[in-house]
């Protein structure tokens, strides 16, 4: 069998002298890994292609009885330049891919994960200044959004009241955030307490896109609170910390 379809590339590596793997994440068929024979030197059917982060329409030939996926063709859609020569930008695409790959969402959520990773992508090559530092941990957030936590960050989880101002908590085992009023009637568990400032990065990470992320600057003890709330719904809800420069299972 043979198709053609968009894909982001996540990662490529090399086995024997010229093939390579690449791992690559469709809006039809979630996250596979496919095989490029001959990719490491034929300027023909891949130039320019196998490269992380690239955008690219490939060919692909289910074959073998395990059904193996190969790469046949690749042509180039759009591949990212400022974000692979500034540090900071390519450390966050990094941070951000690893942690995708890490949790990946089921069969019915692969449309909507690859048009984020797409503005994901998109909102750190073209950001004119520096993106926020705390640009990962917003994403991270939407990802567990879209695993079925957080989900409402602008009204109580409870009792449907806005939340504005202090005495909100995220309550971590039921991921989800409750007013002032409804925090008492919580069973036990970790109350994490949230401020105006951490409120509105959680709702920005839920309800806008990711180029609105870039621009996000909050006060520290409201960027240590998200922070510090959304690394306690990752560990507990799907069992990573980020540690040495990877995510682990916790």
């Amino acid at each position: 069998m043979e198709f053609s379809e968009k894909a982001l590339v996540l990662k490529v590596g090399r086995f024997r002298e010229i093939d390579a793997w690449v791992r690559l994440f469709s809006p039809v068929r979630g996250l596979y890994t496919a095989f490029a024979f001959g990719g490491m030197k034929s300027r023909r059917r891949f130039l320019g292609c196998l490269d992380a982060f690239n955008h690219v329409r490939f060919k692909v030939r289910r074959s073998g009885y395990r059904g193996y996926h190969c790469l046949t063709e690749a042509k180039l859609l759009d591949a990212p330049r400022v974000l692979r020569t500034e540090p900071a930008r390519l450390g966050m695409a990094v941070n951000c891919l690893k942690f995708f790959e890490a949790v990946p969402l089921g069969p019915q959520g692969t449309a909507e994960a690859y048009a984020l990773l797409r503005a994901m992508l998109a909102a750190l090559e073209t950001e004119p200044a520096t993106p926020s530092p705390l640009f990962p941990l917003l994403f991270r957030a939407r990802m567990a959004f879209l695993h079925g936590m957080l989900p409402g960050c602008a009204r109580c989880a409870a009792c449907g009241a806005p939340l504005a101002g202090e005495g909100a908590v995220c309550h971590v085992e039921a991921g989800r955030i409750v007013c002032p009023d409804c925090r008492n009637g919580l069973d036990g568990g970790v109350r994490q307490p949230l401020g105006s400032g951490a409120l509105a990065l959680f709702d920005a990470a839920v309800a806008k896109d990711p180029g609105h992320w870039a621009a996000c600057r909050p006060e520290p003890a409201a960027a240590r609170e998200f922070s510090r709330t959304v690394d306690l719904l990752v560990r507990y809800h799907m069992g990573l910390a980020w540690e040495q420069g990877g995510f682990v299972r916790a």
